[in-house]
């Protein structure tokens, strides 16, 4: 295979976006449990490492206050990253630089917030160790690292299935491309089901999940399971090591998981609650669901908040829905609160507000947070930025959203748009997309925006696509209006 340092070059990663790496989340989700992160005193310095295809990188460039920088060593990522940066006049510094070498770089400031999506998972010991140095040397006291990995316990089934993948695409040397040896490993694994391999009657999900595989785009499996190195870690281990930078564990950057009770049972509950050591609760957890994958935020020298201060930005952060009420599928508690934010067309309300409003004035106020807190995690809320950052952002994001249709009509695997709102990308299926991109181009009739999509499509059912055109007019259309994205 055709590598550097182990990592998969042949093909390009995917063209997906990051959520959780926002950092209007992040600071969220730290304030959810208490503690302070991203400065008040001056807009952040963000550092997002091995940034891929570049989308999460420039869609928060665009969007929110502050200096954006990033590296990623594969000079075709860094083009498509540069070139969305360049569409949208962010400004963002983007670099081809492997870990080794933004860690020498000279003139790098420090920053608030480095950022760093899976790539632990794939990367050499040395290449980790120098990770945890340039978060040492480039975060700020009191700076937030966000780090995700794959997991233990969750992985422990599959990881020879994966090991039996790996070994028969390297036999086979670099005869083929990298994607078709990826097919031809999993029928390899495949004739092992059908001959009844002790193995995989076992663990008999194992051929659900090779099903699966087969569904996901090769660029996908390319870097997510065929990189040399591979290499789920427990929550304590990666604890340790970045202890080694002066950072302690903080939050869940998925917002859920910083309260007990969602997804376990009582007996879980009460297992935890007899739990002191922080490091061993949070163990524990993985074991209670089986976690296979973490979103962890850690920080240099945390400041907790006081219980006054926590409560006033709970109070006075502002949220707006990112779908249709209808179409949000949650416990009847919600529902007020879903309600009141659909108001005045999907206008963003603080949380003081919405507990004041008539359909949530019964509400405890901490049940009312904390429903704000799990829609947000579901992606049904999203926290949202000041009205100056709005308006400074707007001109990037309509900037930068114009080119992300033109390449989704192109046949890019782009998924997402930024809204200046949010300060984050709002995830678009793509047929979306391409309405909007007829809307763009000045086609006001619905059953026009199907044929648009219709020919770009080709393989789509035209019948389906005019109801689907004509739903997203009436369900989809106004959230993205008021999210500013359309």
């Amino acid at each position: 295979m055709d590598r550097t340092d182990g990592y998969v070059q042949e093909i390009e990663y995917t063209h997906r976006y990051c959520g959780e790496m926002a950092p209007g989340l992040l600071d969220l989700a730290c304030v959810s449990r208490g503690i302070s992160c991203l400065p008040s005193d001056h807009p952040p310095r963000y550092l997002e490492m091995a940034f891929g295809q570049g989308v999460s990188i420039n869609l928060h460039a665009a969007a929110c206050p502050g200096e954006f920088w990033g590296f990623d060593f594969n000079p075709a990522h860094l083009v498509n990253a540069r070139e969305l940066a360049a569409a949208s006049r962010s400004g963002a510094m983007l670099f081809g630089d492997s870990f080794e070498n933004f860690a020498a770089r000279e003139g790098v400031p420090q920053f608030d917030v480095i950022a760093m999506h899976g790539t632990w998972s794939w990367i050499s010991a040395e290449n980790r160790h120098r990770v945890v140095e340039i978060v040492r040397r480039r975060l700020a006291p009191g700076g937030l690292f966000y780090l995700s990995y794959n997991c233990w316990p969750g992985w422990a089934t599959e990881m020879p299935l994966r090991h039996l993948l790996m070994q028969h695409a390297e036999s086979s040397g670099s005869r083929e491309g990298l994607a078709a040896r990826i097919d031809a490993s999993m029928d390899f694994a495949q004739s092992f089901i059908d001959a009844g391999a002790e193995y995989f009657e076992a663990h008999p999900r194992l051929e659900g999940w090779l099903r699966n595989m087969r569904g996901r785009s090769r660029s996908y499996l390319a870097h997510e399971y065929f990189n040399r190195d591979w290499h789920p870690m427990h929550f304590s281990e990666v604890a340790q090591a970045l202890s080694g930078a002066g950072l302690t564990f903080a939050a869940s950057a998925t917002i859920s998981e910083n309260f007990d009770a969602p997804g376990l049972s009582e007996a879980g509950r009460q297992l935890l609650a007899g739990i002191q050591d922080p490091m061993l609760r949070e163990t524990a957890r993985d074991y209670l669901v089986n976690r296979r994958f973490r979103r962890d935020i850690f920080i240099k020298e945390p400041r907790t908040l006081q219980p006054a201060e926590r409560d006033h930005r709970i109070r006075t952060c502002a949220f707006t829905l990112l779908q249709d009420p209808g179409r949000i599928t949650r416990p009847d508690i919600c529902r007020p609160l879903i309600k009141a934010l659909a108001e005045q067309s999907y206008s963003p309300k603080t949380l003081g507000q919405l507990a004041e409003h008539p359909a949530c004035a019964a509400i405890p106020f901490d049940q009312l947070a904390q429903t704000a807190l799990l829609l947000t995690s579901a992606g049904s809320l999203h926290p949202v930025q000041s009205k100056d950052a709005i308006e400074k952002a707007g001109p990037h994001c309509t900037a930068l959203n114009a080119r992300l249709l033109e390449r989704a009509a192109q046949g890019d695997d782009i998924v997402a748009l930024v809204s200046p709102v949010t300060g984050a990308g709002v995830p678009i299926a793509p047929e979306e997309m391409l309405f909007l991109h007829a809307i763009g181009q000045g086609r006001a009739a619905e059953d026009d925006w199907a044929k648009h999509a219709w020919e770009l499509l080709k393989a789509s059912d035209p019948v389906a696509l005019r109801a689907n055109a004509r739903a997203f007019a009436r369900i989809r259309l106004p959230v993205l209006k008021a999210l500013q994205v359309a």
